[in-house]
């Protein structure tokens, strides 16, 4: 194999799964790549599947010692499954189950809420759960939904997000169809409403809203909840909402404790066909942070580190067997947060930290910020945010407009193109003043340290 074809090849039968690849270990694969074949030009590509067949097979695997092309373990690792000898079929995940949801100390209250308000007889008051990104609110409203169809066949229920419910609104408004859109709310028997923090600010959706839950509860149905923040602490909330939302249980989700961490991890890696041993996820737990004192590492983080070592075990073949070493397990998480680890030990990043150093750094007030000013330093206050937490963070458009707020998640996307093109193109940072040189993409580096910098010194007290 000659060096301008070494690599390795990538396809996926749309663009947003290559995406989500590419971002979440992209750059992990090409380091791994290159240090396995010691050819520094080895890189990866991605390519959307046209034909409807399997992914055809990478160079890389072709050039590893006892390894057939095209074998299962290589269109595993691009499935993102265990390894399987029978074609992978596209199709949506199956939906979450309560018996899936594992309980523990920090998510026990809610869950019990939940569970006590599906087996109720007739109506009872609202659940709301709330907590940060990634620690299991969707699966348990989806599953919610689930188990209620199972429980009570023939029932109506209905799982929809703020977001979801707000475009589908907006929608009957323009096309009169305001009617019709309510008629799929009347007669629910349970209704789960994820992301509801995202109806807040928008008027008319919040009195539709209103008017819906006043119905529902009239006629006896079971409402559910979730969102990242309590309703006292939504910004820009009708109050007759936060009313409605207060007068049932109000019930916290917490980031995983160390034994419920342990419990998770061991799912994620049977449901990933994977075989882990208990010093191998301590040495995952112990990376991503779980359980540490002020870490607040997400169930989504610990899926995304064992994620990160089978992917980087099965490039690395370092195992036959599909159980990576603790070699490879460590090596495959200082891929993923560098050699000292320290951004994930101190958990996510949160999105304030990010605003707070690029506004700081710009001059930009936070009022600016939320405004509709169009000062090109103000624009740029808010591509720079939104860059970051793309790079830096596992929020969604949705949270980022949210949290900077933003009047819905299409201003968001688009400064996301916007800005990312200005970097590819090494623009000169013209808001900084014509003289100084500063490119788009060396701002934008240099904030992220600062971001990293701030976020570990708080972690450590500093």
């Amino acid at each position: 194999m000659s060096p301008e074809t070494e690599g390795l090849h990538i396809t996926a039968s749309n663009r947003f799964t290559l995406d989500m690849i590419e971002k979440q270990i992209g750059q992990d694969l090409r380091s791994a790549l290159r240090d396995q074949t010691g050819n520094p030009s080895a890189n990866v590509r991605f390519s959307v599947r046209t034909d409807g067949r399997q992914s055809p097979t990478s160079t890389a695997a072709k050039a590893t010692p006892g390894r057939q092309a095209g074998s299962p373990k290589v269109e595993s690792l691009i499935a993102g499954s265990a390894p399987s000898r029978t074609p992978v079929r596209n199709k949506l995940p199956a939906c979450p189950t309560i018996e899936g949801f594992l309980v523990g100390q920090p998510n026990k209250l809610a869950f019990a809420a939940v569970k006590s308000l599906l087996e109720s007889p007739g109506g009872s008051p609202p659940v709301f759960v709330h907590g940060t990104c990634g620690v299991g609110k969707t699966h348990l409203l989806r599953a919610a939904a689930q188990r209620y169809r199972q429980m009570v066949p023939g029932s109506k229920v209905r799982y929809i997000t703020g977001e979801a419910f707000t475009n589908s609104f907006v929608q009957s408004i323009r096309t009169r169809t305001v009617d019709a859109f309510e008629k799929k709310f009347h007669g629910l028997d349970v209704l789960c409403l994820d992301d509801v923090h995202l109806v807040a600010g928008k008027e008319s959706t919040q009195n539709e809203l209103l008017q819906i839950f006043n119905t529902l509860s009239l006629s006896g149905a079971k409402v559910i909840l979730a969102s990242d923040a309590p309703p006292s602490e939504i910004a820009r909330l009708n109050t007759g909402l936060a009313s409605r939302f207060n007068g049932g249980v109000v019930a916290r989700i917490d980031t995983p404790d160390r034994a419920l961490g342990l419990r998770i991890a061991r799912q994620i890696c049977l449901v990933r066909g994977m075989s882990i041993d208990d010093a191998g996820i301590g040495a995952i737990l112990d990376r991503t942070g779980v359980g540490g004192v002020g870490r607040r590492a997400s169930v989504r983080e610990i899926e995304g580190a064992i994620v990160q070592v089978q992917a980087v075990a099965r490039l690395l073949d370092q195992n036959p067997n599909g159980a990576p070493t603790l070699t490879s397990i460590h090596r495959a998480l200082e891929l993923r947060t560098g050699s000292s680890g320290h951004q994930r030990s101190m958990g996510p990043i949160p999105i304030e930290t990010i605003s707070r150093v690029v506004t700081e750094h710009l001059g930009v007030s936070r009022q600016d910020l939320g405004g509709r000013g169009r000062h090109r330093t103000v624009v740029l206050a808010r591509e720079l945010i939104v860059h970051l937490c793309r790079d830096l963070t596992t929020h969604s458009f949705p949270e980022i407009a949210h949290a900077i707020g933003r009047p819905n998640h299409s201003t968001v996307i688009t400064a996301a193109k916007r800005i990312k093109g200005r970097i590819e193109n090494l623009e000169l940072c013209v808001a900084m003043g014509p003289e100084s040189g500063v490119t788009v993409k060396g701002l934008a580096d240099e904030l992220t340290e600062r971001v990293r910098m701030t976020h570990s010194q708080r972690g450590q007290g500093g």
